[in-house]
């Protein structure tokens, strides 16, 4: 199946039809009347055109199991915003969704949401955000609301993201790993390091399609060489700094699991088990392709595990390569590294933390006076917003909110310093201040020639071709 990319492709910022335009309201309606109890329901007289996306078909209710459901008692929606409620109902949410919504109003509630809203868009576009979670959720606007909160809710207090990811990082790890004794906290830092140092996963370059590359070496992984918790740290670490290297309008990444050399030893269940779920739940539509590069016949029992726990959505995206003849159909062989069978001379090296590069993340007052700014620009996006799903035009004022979502990706990457330590793409050359991405840094890459650069430019300048698989 050919990929189509993501800057031509329906359903993304910018390729929306008229139905879809119209979910995309349905969404900031309910998202929004979660926090704001003065955003009316929607126009009864305003209808819903039949498109080809078959948002209007009947669709299967959420945990629905074929028996008939139990309306949710008064005490069961007391979580709930009335107007929430209402335009819920009207959307033709069922009991158990709206069961499920009470209890992530009751663990997320008004204003947490909506920071916590705020704190993981980061430097993307809001509607890109959204949009994913409702393509992830076939255009079903109940259910796409309950997977975007229930992935908030797991960013802000289960796995609590922006502190123990994005606040801490390589540096540390690398500092509990060094602790004298045999805790627990320095064996997961350790694990995390163990990936760090011995390239396991890595990120280099980017497909024709502009998606950013993961290399993961799977001859080298022995599930006795790091703690669970050690790995899944850095599987994340790795999911949220990939982010910053999805220049608009690209969305996902492409990951090449290497099984050149694989054997029965390197097969670890959880650690891939714990990928595929973050994707497919916290970071839905984050994945643009998934490549089995160079599988032994042995790895075909391992691949019908797999395939089991796959989305369809996801396991459409999945690529069986054999050699780098067949993966150019997906990147110029100019830019396959030589341990993949190409041409680039490149190879990882882990570069450890400089002393000072961090402290930035002390200055407080710089970091309070950009957040302020952040909480007021998110709230003349979610006004503008507001004046936008109240109207049948496509946008109002697509001047003034376009503007705003700008300043926020923009005021983001004032931010990014004072609020994210730095990495090994940080001190290689691949993402620079102010949010410009370079694949492929000459001082890293001299070899690389200078027409393979791939998005050097801004993100407000960067220009993506559209190339056919």
């Amino acid at each position: 199946m050919a990929d189509i990319p993501e800057n031509s492709a329906p359903g993304y910022v910018g390729r929306l039809d008229a139905s879809q335009q119209e979910k995309l309201h349905q969404f900031w309606r309910i998202l929004m009347q979660s926090w704001d109890s003065t955003i009316p329901g929607p126009d009864p007289a305003r209808k819903l055109s039949v498109s080809s996306s078959g948002t209007t078909k009947p669709h299967r209710r959420f945990f629905s199991l074929g028996r008939a459901q139990t309306q949710p008692t008064e005490e069961e929606t007391t979580a709930v915003p009335p107007n929430l409620l209402s335009t819920l109902k009207s959307l033709g949410a069922g009991p158990d969704e709206i069961k499920t919504i009470n209890t992530l109003c009751q663990r997320l509630p008004g204003d947490k949401l909506r920071a916590a809203l705020i704190s993981a868009l980061k430097q993307d576009h809001p509607d890109a955000l959204c949009l994913r979670f409702i393509r992830a959720e076939k255009w079903n606007i109940p259910k796409a609301w309950i997977k975007l909160v229930s992935a908030l809710n797991w960013r802000v207090n289960e796995y609590k993201v922006d502190e123990e990811v994005l606040l801490k990082g390589e540096g540390y790890h690398l500092e509990k790993s060094r602790q004298s004794g045999d805790s627990i906290e320095k064996k997961d830092g350790q694990g995390f390091v163990h990936q760090l140092k011995t390239g396991k996963g890595h990120y280099h370059g980017a497909d024709k399609w502009g998606r950013p590359i993961c290399i993961v070496r799977v001859r080298t992984h022995n599930p006795s060489d790091q703690t669970l918790k050690g790995l899944n740290d850095y599987i994340i670490h790795c999911i949220e700094t990939v982010r910053y290297l999805q220049v608009p309008p690209v969305e996902t990444m492409a990951i090449v699991f290497d099984l050149t050399s694989f054997s029965l030893s390197n097969w670890d269940f959880p650690p891939v088990k714990f990928i595929i779920d973050s994707f497919q739940e916290n970071y839905p539509e984050s994945l643009g392709a998934l490549i089995f590069y160079n599988a032994p016949w042995i790895f075909s029992g391992f691949w019908k595990i797999i395939h089991g726990i796959l989305d369809p959505v996801v396991a459409a995206k999945v690529h069986f390569i054999s050699g780098a003849k067949e993966l150019e159909k997906m990147v110029p062989r100019s830019q396959i590294i030589k341990e993949l069978g190409g041409e680039e001379n490149w190879e990882y090296e882990y570069v450890e933390p400089s002393p000072k590069e961090n402290d930035r993340l002390k200055d407080s007052t710089t970091r309070e006076g950009i957040l302020v700014e952040r909480k007021k620009l998110g709230d003349d996006l979610f006004t503008l917003t507001t004046e936008w799903i109240s109207t049948f035009k496509s946008d109002p004022s697509p001047t003034s909110r376009d503007d705003v979502i700008r300043k926020l990706r923009e005021n983001y990457w004032q931010l990014d310093p004072y609020v994210r330590v730095r990495s090994v793409l940080d001190r290689t050359g691949v993402i620079n201040e102010g949010g410009r991405i370079d694949f492929y840094p000459m001082k890293v890459s001299p070899e690389v020639n200078e027409k393979s650069k791939i998005l050097p430019e801004h993100l407000d300048n960067a220009q993506i071709p559209a190339v056919a698989a």
